[in-house]
Protein backbone atom coordinates (compact mmCIF):
# COMPACT_ATOMS: atom_id res chain seq x y z
CA UNK A 1 0.00 0.00 0.00
CA UNK A 2 1.20 3.57 -1.02
CA UNK A 3 1.34 5.63 2.06
CA UNK A 4 0.93 9.62 1.90
CA UNK A 5 3.80 11.61 3.22
CA UNK A 6 1.80 13.09 6.17
CA UNK A 7 1.19 8.89 7.22
CA UNK A 8 4.60 8.26 6.37
CA UNK A 9 6.14 11.44 8.98
CA UNK A 10 3.87 9.85 11.61
CA UNK A 11 5.73 6.45 10.65
CA UNK A 12 8.50 7.83 11.24
CA UNK A 13 7.79 9.85 14.76
CA UNK A 14 6.47 6.44 16.09
CA UNK A 15 9.78 4.32 14.72
CA UNK A 16 12.50 7.31 15.52
CA UNK A 17 11.05 9.89 17.56
CA UNK A 18 10.13 10.76 21.08
CA UNK A 19 7.91 11.65 23.69
CA UNK A 20 3.96 11.45 22.58
CA UNK A 21 1.83 12.19 19.19
CA UNK A 22 -1.66 13.16 18.42
CA UNK A 23 -3.20 12.95 15.46
CA UNK A 24 -5.13 15.55 13.92
CA UNK A 25 -7.41 13.33 11.13
CA UNK A 26 -9.84 14.69 9.06
CA UNK A 27 -12.84 12.68 8.23
CA UNK A 28 -12.37 9.59 6.03
CA UNK A 29 -8.43 9.72 6.67
CA UNK A 30 -7.74 6.66 7.58
CA UNK A 31 -7.09 6.71 10.85
CA UNK A 32 -7.54 2.86 11.12
CA UNK A 33 -5.54 2.22 9.05
CA UNK A 34 -1.78 4.74 9.74
CA UNK A 35 -2.72 3.95 13.31
CA UNK A 36 -2.19 -0.26 12.80
CA UNK A 37 0.11 0.83 10.40
CA UNK A 38 2.01 2.75 13.02
CA UNK A 39 2.42 -0.45 15.52
CA UNK A 40 4.20 -2.33 12.71
CA UNK A 41 6.70 0.40 13.43
CA UNK A 42 7.12 -0.25 17.35
CA UNK A 43 10.26 -1.72 18.60
CA UNK A 44 9.41 -6.04 18.78
CA UNK A 45 10.17 -5.90 22.37
CA UNK A 46 7.06 -3.40 23.53
CA UNK A 47 4.32 -3.89 24.62
CA UNK A 48 1.31 -2.34 23.08
CA UNK A 49 -2.19 -1.54 23.80
CA UNK A 50 -5.09 -0.09 22.08
CA UNK A 51 -8.04 1.87 23.14
CA UNK A 52 -11.04 1.78 21.43
CA UNK A 53 -14.01 3.75 21.67
CA UNK A 54 -16.48 1.18 21.88
CA UNK A 55 -17.01 -3.27 21.75
CA UNK A 56 -17.81 -3.01 17.76
CA UNK A 57 -14.83 -0.69 16.94
CA UNK A 58 -12.54 -2.59 19.40
CA UNK A 59 -13.97 -6.06 17.63
CA UNK A 60 -13.18 -4.71 14.64
CA UNK A 61 -9.82 -3.57 15.20
CA UNK A 62 -8.72 -6.37 16.98
CA UNK A 63 -9.44 -8.69 14.57
CA UNK A 64 -7.81 -6.68 11.07
CA UNK A 65 -4.65 -6.68 13.46
CA UNK A 66 -4.57 -10.57 13.87
CA UNK A 67 -5.33 -11.05 10.46
CA UNK A 68 -1.55 -8.90 9.38
CA UNK A 69 -0.12 -11.21 12.50
CA UNK A 70 -0.04 -8.05 14.99
CA UNK A 71 -1.49 -10.40 18.21
CA UNK A 72 0.74 -8.48 20.49
CA UNK A 73 -1.31 -5.58 20.17
CA UNK A 74 -3.83 -5.63 23.12
CA UNK A 75 -7.32 -4.51 21.90
CA UNK A 76 -9.96 -2.96 24.98
CA UNK A 77 -12.19 -0.46 24.75
CA UNK A 78 -11.49 2.28 27.55
CA UNK A 79 -14.66 0.45 29.68
CA UNK A 80 -13.04 -2.84 29.94
CA UNK A 81 -9.87 -1.33 31.03
CA UNK A 82 -11.89 0.29 33.83
CA UNK A 83 -13.32 -2.94 34.66
CA UNK A 84 -10.30 -5.24 34.69
CA UNK A 85 -8.80 -2.98 37.37
CA UNK A 86 -11.72 -3.37 39.77
CA UNK A 87 -11.69 -7.04 39.22
CA UNK A 88 -8.29 -6.64 40.03
CA UNK A 89 -8.57 -4.87 43.20
CA UNK A 90 -12.39 -5.88 44.31
CA UNK A 91 -13.10 -5.06 47.73
CA UNK A 92 -15.36 -8.54 48.21
CA UNK A 93 -13.55 -10.90 46.53
CA UNK A 94 -15.63 -11.12 44.09
CA UNK A 95 -16.33 -9.96 40.49
CA UNK A 96 -17.60 -6.65 40.29
CA UNK A 97 -21.28 -6.99 38.76
CA UNK A 98 -22.45 -4.48 36.54
CA UNK A 99 -26.34 -3.13 37.87
CA UNK A 100 -27.05 -0.41 34.96
CA UNK A 101 -29.88 1.26 36.56
CA UNK A 102 -28.14 1.32 40.01
CA UNK A 103 -28.15 4.53 40.68
CA UNK A 104 -31.72 5.12 39.61
CA UNK A 105 -32.59 2.11 41.85
CA UNK A 106 -30.78 4.04 44.99
CA UNK A 107 -32.52 7.13 44.36
CA UNK A 108 -36.02 5.16 44.41
CA UNK A 109 -34.67 3.42 47.39
CA UNK A 110 -37.10 4.12 51.20
CA UNK A 111 -33.67 5.21 53.20
CA UNK A 112 -32.52 7.36 50.14
CA UNK A 113 -35.35 9.12 50.09
CA UNK A 114 -35.72 9.47 53.59
CA UNK A 115 -32.36 11.26 53.78
CA UNK A 116 -33.16 13.40 50.90
CA UNK A 117 -36.41 14.72 52.60
CA UNK A 118 -35.36 17.59 54.15
CA UNK A 119 -33.21 19.16 51.29
CA UNK A 120 -36.62 17.71 48.59
CA UNK A 121 -38.84 19.89 51.36
CA UNK A 122 -36.50 23.15 51.00
CA UNK A 123 -36.64 22.61 47.02
CA UNK A 124 -40.45 22.52 47.20
CA UNK A 125 -40.65 25.49 48.50
CA UNK A 126 -38.58 27.45 47.07
CA UNK A 127 -40.70 26.75 43.81
CA UNK A 128 -43.88 27.94 45.79
CA UNK A 129 -45.24 24.67 46.65
CA UNK A 130 -46.50 23.56 49.40
CA UNK A 131 -44.96 20.01 50.83
CA UNK A 132 -48.04 19.84 53.56
CA UNK A 133 -50.78 19.91 51.21
CA UNK A 134 -50.33 17.44 48.47
CA UNK A 135 -54.25 16.47 49.16
CA UNK A 136 -54.89 19.06 47.01
CA UNK A 137 -55.27 18.15 43.09
CA UNK A 138 -53.13 20.77 41.72
CA UNK A 139 -50.36 20.86 44.22
CA UNK A 140 -50.30 17.02 44.35
CA UNK A 141 -49.31 17.32 40.45
CA UNK A 142 -47.40 20.03 40.93
CA UNK A 143 -44.90 17.99 43.63
CA UNK A 144 -44.84 14.95 41.90
CA UNK A 145 -43.68 16.99 38.66
CA UNK A 146 -41.60 19.20 40.72
CA UNK A 147 -39.63 15.33 42.29
CA UNK A 148 -39.60 13.81 39.00
CA UNK A 149 -37.54 16.95 37.33
CA UNK A 150 -35.34 16.91 40.87
CA UNK A 151 -34.39 13.22 40.32
CA UNK A 152 -34.16 13.16 37.06
CA UNK A 153 -31.52 16.13 37.29
CA UNK A 154 -29.53 14.28 40.33
CA UNK A 155 -28.99 11.34 38.30
CA UNK A 156 -27.88 13.54 35.24
CA UNK A 157 -26.03 15.59 37.46
CA UNK A 158 -24.40 12.39 39.26
CA UNK A 159 -23.22 10.76 35.93
CA UNK A 160 -21.59 13.88 35.15
CA UNK A 161 -19.81 14.54 37.92
CA UNK A 162 -18.58 10.66 37.48
CA UNK A 163 -17.68 11.22 34.35
CA UNK A 164 -15.64 14.74 34.37
CA UNK A 165 -14.02 13.75 37.80
CA UNK A 166 -16.08 16.78 39.20
CA UNK A 167 -13.93 17.86 42.81
CA UNK A 168 -16.40 17.67 45.40
CA UNK A 169 -16.80 21.36 46.28
CA UNK A 170 -19.69 23.89 45.91
CA UNK A 171 -17.79 25.72 43.66
CA UNK A 172 -16.74 23.15 41.29
CA UNK A 173 -20.40 21.10 41.33
CA UNK A 174 -21.91 24.96 40.53
CA UNK A 175 -19.39 24.79 37.45
CA UNK A 176 -20.64 21.39 36.41
CA UNK A 177 -24.51 22.55 36.35
CA UNK A 178 -23.69 25.71 34.92
CA UNK A 179 -21.53 23.91 31.56
CA UNK A 180 -24.14 21.62 31.05
CA UNK A 181 -27.28 23.52 31.12
CA UNK A 182 -29.02 21.51 34.25
CA UNK A 183 -30.93 24.65 35.08
CA UNK A 184 -32.80 27.28 32.67
CA UNK A 185 -32.22 30.86 32.46
CA UNK A 186 -35.26 31.68 34.22
CA UNK A 187 -35.08 28.96 36.86
CA UNK A 188 -31.17 30.20 37.56
CA UNK A 189 -33.05 33.81 38.01
CA UNK A 190 -34.93 33.28 41.08
CA UNK A 191 -33.93 34.72 44.07
CA UNK A 192 -33.72 31.81 46.20
CA UNK A 193 -31.77 29.92 43.13
CA UNK A 194 -28.50 29.57 45.33
CA UNK A 195 -30.12 28.17 47.86
CA UNK A 196 -31.80 25.39 45.98
CA UNK A 197 -28.80 24.64 44.69
CA UNK A 198 -27.44 24.06 47.81
CA UNK A 199 -29.86 21.47 48.27
CA UNK A 200 -29.05 19.82 45.26
CA UNK A 201 -25.41 19.53 46.17
CA UNK A 202 -26.25 17.73 49.50
CA UNK A 203 -28.46 15.37 47.49
CA UNK A 204 -25.71 14.47 45.23
CA UNK A 205 -23.32 14.59 47.91
CA UNK A 206 -25.96 11.68 49.72
CA UNK A 207 -26.46 9.85 46.75
CA UNK A 208 -22.33 9.84 45.20
CA UNK A 209 -21.56 8.89 48.79
CA UNK A 210 -24.63 5.56 49.08
CA UNK A 211 -23.36 4.60 45.33
CA UNK A 212 -19.73 4.33 46.32
CA UNK A 213 -20.49 2.52 49.30
CA UNK A 214 -22.95 0.08 47.44
CA UNK A 215 -19.54 -0.41 45.33
CA UNK A 216 -17.58 -1.26 48.25
CA UNK A 217 -19.51 -3.45 49.78
CA UNK A 218 -20.90 -5.55 47.17
CA UNK A 219 -18.99 -4.44 43.36
CA UNK A 220 -21.88 -3.58 42.02
CA UNK A 221 -21.41 -0.95 39.59
CA UNK A 222 -22.57 0.84 36.59
CA UNK A 223 -20.67 1.96 33.45
CA UNK A 224 -19.61 5.20 34.88
CA UNK A 225 -18.43 3.33 37.98
CA UNK A 226 -16.06 1.18 35.71
CA UNK A 227 -13.98 4.91 34.77
CA UNK A 228 -14.67 6.20 37.74
CA UNK A 229 -14.33 3.59 40.78
CA UNK A 230 -10.08 2.94 39.89
CA UNK A 231 -9.83 7.04 39.94
CA UNK A 232 -11.55 7.90 43.01
CA UNK A 233 -10.40 4.73 44.61
CA UNK A 234 -7.09 5.44 43.38
CA UNK A 235 -6.49 2.13 41.84
CA UNK A 236 -3.78 1.08 39.74
CA UNK A 237 -3.98 -2.10 36.60
CA UNK A 238 -1.71 -4.86 36.98
CA UNK A 239 -0.30 -4.89 33.50
CA UNK A 240 1.02 -1.43 31.98
CA UNK A 241 2.10 -0.86 28.52
CA UNK A 242 4.88 0.46 26.40
CA UNK A 243 2.55 2.36 23.50
CA UNK A 244 -0.61 3.26 23.97
CA UNK A 245 -2.74 4.33 20.96
CA UNK A 246 -5.79 6.18 22.06
CA UNK A 247 -8.74 6.42 19.24
CA UNK A 248 -11.47 8.75 19.16
CA UNK A 249 -9.84 11.03 21.34
CA UNK A 250 -11.72 14.43 20.83
CA UNK A 251 -14.80 12.42 22.73
CA UNK A 252 -12.90 11.07 25.79
CA UNK A 253 -14.21 12.39 29.21
CA UNK A 254 -11.76 12.95 31.56
CA UNK A 255 -12.26 9.73 33.36
CA UNK A 256 -11.98 8.00 30.23
CA UNK A 257 -8.90 9.59 29.55
CA UNK A 258 -7.16 8.69 33.29
CA UNK A 259 -8.52 5.03 32.41
CA UNK A 260 -6.16 4.85 29.34
CA UNK A 261 -2.99 6.81 31.06
CA UNK A 262 -3.33 4.61 34.11
CA UNK A 263 -2.26 1.63 31.38
CA UNK A 264 0.77 3.30 30.41
CA UNK A 265 4.71 2.70 32.08
CA UNK A 266 6.02 5.69 33.32
CA UNK A 267 8.46 5.91 30.32
CA UNK A 268 6.02 4.74 27.76
CA UNK A 269 4.70 6.65 24.28
CA UNK A 270 1.25 7.57 23.86
CA UNK A 271 -0.09 7.96 20.21
CA UNK A 272 -3.80 9.44 20.47
CA UNK A 273 -5.71 10.37 17.43
CA UNK A 274 -9.14 11.90 16.68
CA UNK A 275 -10.91 15.19 14.65
CA UNK A 276 -11.65 18.19 16.93
CA UNK A 277 -14.10 18.74 14.63
CA UNK A 278 -15.80 15.60 15.02
CA UNK A 279 -16.04 16.21 18.70
CA UNK A 280 -20.08 15.33 19.11
CA UNK A 281 -20.53 13.40 22.76
CA UNK A 282 -20.32 16.75 25.37
CA UNK A 283 -23.67 15.49 26.34
CA UNK A 284 -21.85 11.93 27.97
CA UNK A 285 -19.03 13.81 29.79
CA UNK A 286 -16.96 14.39 27.53
CA UNK A 287 -16.56 18.10 25.82
CA UNK A 288 -14.97 19.99 22.78
CA UNK A 289 -12.06 20.60 24.90
CA UNK A 290 -10.81 16.92 24.73
CA UNK A 291 -8.56 16.77 21.64
CA UNK A 292 -6.77 20.15 23.81
CA UNK A 293 -6.65 18.18 26.71
CA UNK A 294 -5.03 15.27 25.36
CA UNK A 295 -2.31 17.39 23.83
CA UNK A 296 -1.52 19.22 26.32
CA UNK A 297 -1.89 16.53 28.72
CA UNK A 298 0.49 14.44 27.61
CA UNK A 299 2.48 17.31 25.66
CA UNK A 300 2.31 15.69 22.22
CA UNK A 301 3.17 16.83 19.18
CA UNK A 302 0.68 17.16 16.87
CA UNK A 303 0.71 15.46 13.44
CA UNK A 304 -1.74 16.35 10.72
CA UNK A 305 -3.55 13.26 8.33
CA UNK A 306 -5.59 16.17 6.25
CA UNK A 307 -6.24 13.98 3.31
CA UNK A 308 -9.86 12.16 3.03
CA UNK A 309 -9.93 9.04 1.03
CA UNK A 310 -13.75 8.38 1.36
CA UNK A 311 -15.61 11.56 -0.22
CA UNK A 312 -15.94 13.64 -3.95
CA UNK A 313 -14.80 16.66 -4.35
CA UNK A 314 -18.64 18.16 -4.18
CA UNK A 315 -18.70 17.22 -0.80
CA UNK A 316 -15.69 18.19 -0.10
CA UNK A 317 -16.22 21.24 -0.88
CA UNK A 318 -19.12 21.11 1.81
CA UNK A 319 -17.14 19.93 4.66
CA UNK A 320 -14.12 21.96 3.88
CA UNK A 321 -17.14 25.41 4.68
CA UNK A 322 -15.90 23.72 8.68
CA UNK A 323 -12.80 22.33 8.38
CA UNK A 324 -11.00 24.01 5.81
CA UNK A 325 -7.81 21.95 5.66
CA UNK A 326 -9.39 19.07 4.80
CA UNK A 327 -8.68 17.88 1.01
CA UNK A 328 -9.74 15.06 -0.99
CA UNK A 329 -7.82 12.50 -2.85
CA UNK A 330 -10.76 11.04 -5.01
CA UNK A 331 -10.42 13.54 -8.36
CA UNK A 332 -14.32 12.70 -9.43
CA UNK A 333 -16.78 15.43 -8.66
CA UNK A 334 -19.84 13.32 -7.23
CA UNK A 335 -23.42 14.00 -6.71
CA UNK A 336 -24.92 16.31 -4.27
CA UNK A 337 -28.63 17.32 -4.65
CA UNK A 338 -31.03 18.93 -2.99
CA UNK A 339 -34.44 17.08 -2.82
CA UNK A 340 -37.54 17.25 -1.65
CA UNK A 341 -38.47 15.01 1.36
CA UNK A 342 -41.24 13.35 -0.56
CA UNK A 343 -38.46 11.98 -2.66
CA UNK A 344 -36.89 10.24 -0.17
CA UNK A 345 -38.77 7.34 0.46
CA UNK A 346 -39.12 7.02 -3.89
CA UNK A 347 -35.11 7.32 -4.65
CA UNK A 348 -33.82 5.61 -1.49
CA UNK A 349 -32.37 1.67 -2.32
CA UNK A 350 -31.05 -0.86 0.15
CA UNK A 351 -27.51 -0.25 1.41
CA UNK A 352 -28.52 3.69 1.25
CA UNK A 353 -27.65 5.83 4.58
CA UNK A 354 -30.78 8.17 5.89
CA UNK A 355 -29.21 10.38 8.93
CA UNK A 356 -30.81 13.19 10.86
CA UNK A 357 -30.02 15.07 13.77
CA UNK A 358 -32.84 14.30 15.54
CA UNK A 359 -35.29 11.04 15.75
CA UNK A 360 -38.63 12.32 15.23
CA UNK A 361 -38.12 12.82 11.06
CA UNK A 362 -36.80 8.88 11.12
CA UNK A 363 -40.16 7.72 12.87
CA UNK A 364 -41.85 9.65 10.38
CA UNK A 365 -39.86 8.08 7.40
CA UNK A 366 -40.12 4.27 9.03
CA UNK A 367 -44.14 5.70 8.42
CA UNK A 368 -43.76 5.63 5.38
CA UNK A 369 -41.69 3.09 4.27
CA UNK A 370 -43.56 0.78 6.68
CA UNK A 371 -46.63 2.05 4.48
CA UNK A 372 -44.73 0.86 1.35
CA UNK A 373 -43.99 -2.42 3.00
CA UNK A 374 -40.45 -1.64 3.01
CA UNK A 375 -38.24 -2.89 5.39
CA UNK A 376 -35.46 -1.22 6.82
CA UNK A 377 -32.50 -1.29 9.08
CA UNK A 378 -31.46 0.86 12.64
CA UNK A 379 -28.93 0.35 15.00
CA UNK A 380 -30.77 -1.81 17.91
CA UNK A 381 -30.24 0.56 20.28
CA UNK A 382 -32.52 3.38 18.23
CA UNK A 383 -35.48 0.34 17.54
CA UNK A 384 -35.35 -0.45 21.11
CA UNK A 385 -35.87 3.79 21.35
CA UNK A 386 -38.90 4.23 18.75
CA UNK A 387 -40.69 1.30 19.79
CA UNK A 388 -40.11 2.65 23.20
CA UNK A 389 -41.56 5.90 22.38
CA UNK A 390 -44.55 4.88 20.66
CA UNK A 391 -44.96 2.59 23.40
CA UNK A 392 -44.68 5.27 26.15
CA UNK A 393 -48.08 6.70 24.65
CA UNK A 394 -49.85 4.27 25.92
CA UNK A 395 -50.89 2.69 30.19
CA UNK A 396 -50.00 -0.93 29.70
CA UNK A 397 -53.13 -1.61 29.99
CA UNK A 398 -54.44 0.81 27.09
CA UNK A 399 -51.69 -1.20 24.93
CA UNK A 400 -52.84 -4.64 25.98
CA UNK A 401 -56.59 -3.70 25.64
CA UNK A 402 -58.53 -5.51 22.34
CA UNK A 403 -59.60 -2.48 20.42
CA UNK A 404 -62.82 -4.78 19.43
CA UNK A 405 -64.03 -3.64 23.10
CA UNK A 406 -63.29 -0.66 22.86
CA UNK A 407 -66.91 1.69 22.16
CA UNK A 408 -65.59 3.19 19.53
CA UNK A 409 -62.68 1.13 18.44
CA UNK A 410 -58.95 3.02 18.50
CA UNK A 411 -60.73 6.57 18.16
CA UNK A 412 -61.87 6.18 21.35
CA UNK A 413 -58.18 5.53 23.10
CA UNK A 414 -56.69 7.98 20.58
CA UNK A 415 -58.71 10.53 22.18
CA UNK A 416 -58.09 9.47 25.50
CA UNK A 417 -53.88 9.85 24.74
CA UNK A 418 -54.28 13.28 22.99
CA UNK A 419 -56.09 14.64 26.26
CA UNK A 420 -53.40 13.24 28.35
CA UNK A 421 -50.70 13.86 26.50
CA UNK A 422 -51.40 17.76 25.75
CA UNK A 423 -51.49 18.13 29.29
CA UNK A 424 -48.39 16.60 29.59
CA UNK A 425 -46.80 19.03 26.78
CA UNK A 426 -48.18 21.85 27.97
CA UNK A 427 -46.90 21.51 32.05
CA UNK A 428 -42.87 20.62 30.46
CA UNK A 429 -42.98 23.39 28.09
CA UNK A 430 -43.65 25.99 31.05
CA UNK A 431 -39.17 25.16 31.69
CA UNK A 432 -39.41 27.28 28.33
CA UNK A 433 -38.75 30.67 28.79
CA UNK A 434 -39.74 32.39 25.88
CA UNK A 435 -43.60 33.01 24.79
CA UNK A 436 -43.20 32.95 21.42
CA UNK A 437 -40.88 29.90 21.42
CA UNK A 438 -43.30 27.92 24.01
CA UNK A 439 -45.94 28.42 21.67
CA UNK A 440 -44.18 27.33 18.74
CA UNK A 441 -42.73 24.19 20.90
CA UNK A 442 -46.24 22.83 22.23
CA UNK A 443 -47.73 23.34 18.41
CA UNK A 444 -45.17 21.08 17.03
CA UNK A 445 -44.97 18.73 19.66
CA UNK A 446 -48.84 18.33 19.52
CA UNK A 447 -48.68 18.52 16.17
CA UNK A 448 -46.20 15.15 16.07
CA UNK A 449 -48.25 13.46 19.15
CA UNK A 450 -51.25 13.92 16.33
CA UNK A 451 -49.02 12.67 13.83
CA UNK A 452 -47.95 9.29 15.65
CA UNK A 453 -51.39 8.44 16.32
CA UNK A 454 -52.85 9.21 13.07
CA UNK A 455 -50.24 6.77 11.64
CA UNK A 456 -50.96 3.90 14.54
CA UNK A 457 -54.77 4.18 13.92
CA UNK A 458 -54.04 3.52 10.29
CA UNK A 459 -52.47 0.30 11.08
CA UNK A 460 -54.76 -1.00 13.75
CA UNK A 461 -57.02 -0.90 10.68
CA UNK A 462 -55.18 -2.43 7.84
CA UNK A 463 -53.33 -4.92 10.17
CA UNK A 464 -56.86 -5.63 12.54
CA UNK A 465 -56.48 -9.50 11.28
CA UNK A 466 -53.45 -10.15 13.18
CA UNK A 467 -52.61 -6.80 15.50
CA UNK A 468 -56.13 -6.89 17.93
CA UNK A 469 -54.06 -4.74 20.47
CA UNK A 470 -51.55 -2.06 20.35
CA UNK A 471 -49.18 -4.61 22.00
CA UNK A 472 -49.51 -6.82 18.52
CA UNK A 473 -49.46 -3.42 16.18
CA UNK A 474 -45.87 -2.48 18.02
CA UNK A 475 -44.34 -5.95 17.68
CA UNK A 476 -44.87 -5.80 14.15
CA UNK A 477 -43.44 -2.40 13.58
CA UNK A 478 -40.50 -3.73 14.97
CA UNK A 479 -40.19 -6.22 12.77
CA UNK A 480 -40.54 -3.78 10.11
CA UNK A 481 -37.30 -1.55 11.86
CA UNK A 482 -34.84 -4.59 12.30
CA UNK A 483 -34.19 -6.06 8.93
CA UNK A 484 -30.31 -7.12 8.48
CA UNK A 485 -29.80 -7.37 5.16
CA UNK A 486 -30.97 -5.58 1.82
CA UNK A 487 -32.47 -2.90 3.82
CA UNK A 488 -32.09 1.17 3.85
CA UNK A 489 -30.29 2.22 6.91
CA UNK A 490 -31.44 4.76 9.26
CA UNK A 491 -29.45 6.12 11.82
CA UNK A 492 -29.19 9.33 13.90
CA UNK A 493 -26.15 11.71 12.93
CA UNK A 494 -24.00 10.63 16.54
CA UNK A 495 -24.73 6.78 15.32
CA UNK A 496 -23.51 7.43 12.23
CA UNK A 497 -20.21 8.76 12.83
CA UNK A 498 -17.89 5.97 11.77
CA UNK A 499 -20.15 4.60 9.10
CA UNK A 500 -20.10 5.67 5.18
CA UNK A 501 -22.14 4.56 2.40
CA UNK A 502 -22.12 5.05 -1.31
CA UNK A 503 -25.24 6.90 -1.02
CA UNK A 504 -26.36 9.19 1.86
CA UNK A 505 -29.46 11.12 2.75
CA UNK A 506 -29.13 14.11 5.63
CA UNK A 507 -32.67 14.75 6.66
CA UNK A 508 -33.52 18.47 7.89
CA UNK A 509 -30.36 19.26 6.00
CA UNK A 510 -31.05 23.66 6.02
CA UNK A 511 -31.60 23.19 10.15
CA UNK A 512 -28.35 22.19 10.29
CA UNK A 513 -26.70 23.30 12.51
CA UNK A 514 -29.52 22.31 14.91
CA UNK A 515 -30.07 25.13 17.39
CA UNK A 516 -33.01 26.02 20.39
CA UNK A 517 -33.26 27.80 23.04
CA UNK A 518 -30.42 28.68 25.75
CA UNK A 519 -28.15 26.53 23.52
CA UNK A 520 -24.98 26.57 25.59
CA UNK A 521 -21.79 27.79 23.36
CA UNK A 522 -20.26 24.48 23.25
CA UNK A 523 -23.10 22.95 22.27
CA UNK A 524 -23.20 25.26 19.32
CA UNK A 525 -19.65 24.19 18.00
CA UNK A 526 -20.54 20.39 18.62
CA UNK A 527 -24.20 21.30 16.42
CA UNK A 528 -21.18 22.52 13.70
CA UNK A 529 -19.95 19.10 14.21
CA UNK A 530 -22.36 17.53 13.29
CA UNK A 531 -23.42 18.49 10.80
CA UNK A 532 -19.74 17.77 9.26
CA UNK A 533 -19.72 14.28 10.86
CA UNK A 534 -23.47 14.16 8.59
CA UNK A 535 -21.86 15.64 5.32
CA UNK A 536 -18.72 13.48 5.33
CA UNK A 537 -20.55 9.97 5.55
CA UNK A 538 -20.78 9.88 1.99
CA UNK A 539 -18.43 7.97 -0.57
CA UNK A 540 -20.23 9.33 -3.77
CA UNK A 541 -23.53 10.62 -3.06
CA UNK A 542 -25.02 13.05 -1.15
CA UNK A 543 -28.84 14.01 -1.23
CA UNK A 544 -29.59 17.07 1.26
CA UNK A 545 -33.03 16.83 2.26
CA UNK A 546 -35.58 19.87 2.32
CA UNK A 547 -37.29 20.63 5.50
CA UNK A 548 -41.23 19.12 5.40
CA UNK A 549 -43.07 21.92 4.22
CA UNK A 550 -45.69 21.28 7.55
CA UNK A 551 -45.41 22.06 11.40
CA UNK A 552 -42.04 20.30 12.65
CA UNK A 553 -40.82 20.22 16.24
CA UNK A 554 -38.68 23.43 16.44
CA UNK A 555 -38.20 22.40 19.61
CA UNK A 556 -35.66 18.89 19.67
CA UNK A 557 -34.68 18.53 23.04
CA UNK A 558 -38.01 16.90 24.83
CA UNK A 559 -38.69 13.45 26.82
CA UNK A 560 -37.59 11.67 24.37
CA UNK A 561 -34.78 13.43 22.29
CA UNK A 562 -32.86 14.43 25.96
CA UNK A 563 -32.11 10.74 26.68
CA UNK A 564 -30.04 10.58 23.60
Amino acid sequence: MKYTQEQQHIFEFVKNGTGHGIIDAVAGAGKTTTIMASAEHVQAHKKMLFCAFNKSIAGEIESKFHQIGMQRVTVKTIHALGWQILRNSSTTGQPPRLEEKKYDQLLKSEKIQKELTEFYRGIIKINKLDPDKTYEKYNEYGIKNLLWKVNARLLDINQKFRATLCEDSFEEFSELVVHFGIFNSLEAAKEAFAEELHYYYRCHQILLEAGNELSRSTMITDYTDMLYLPVAWKLSPVRKFDFVFIDECQDLSRAQLAISLKHANSDARILAVGDPRQSIYGFTGADIESFERVRDITKAQQLPLTICFRCPQDVISIARQIRDDIRGSKQVSGIVESITPEQVIEMARAGDLIVSRVKAPLLMLIFGFIDKNIKVQIHDDEAQDFIRELRNLFKPAERELPFKQMRDGFEELKQTVIKRWEFIINKNAERIVDPIERDVHIMSEIAYLHRRLEFLHKKSLKWASDCPTMENILRKIMGFISAKENSIILSSIHRAKGLEENRVFIIDYPKLPHSRPEIMDWEEIQEVNLKYVAVTRAKEELYLVDVEDTEERELERSLFDDLF
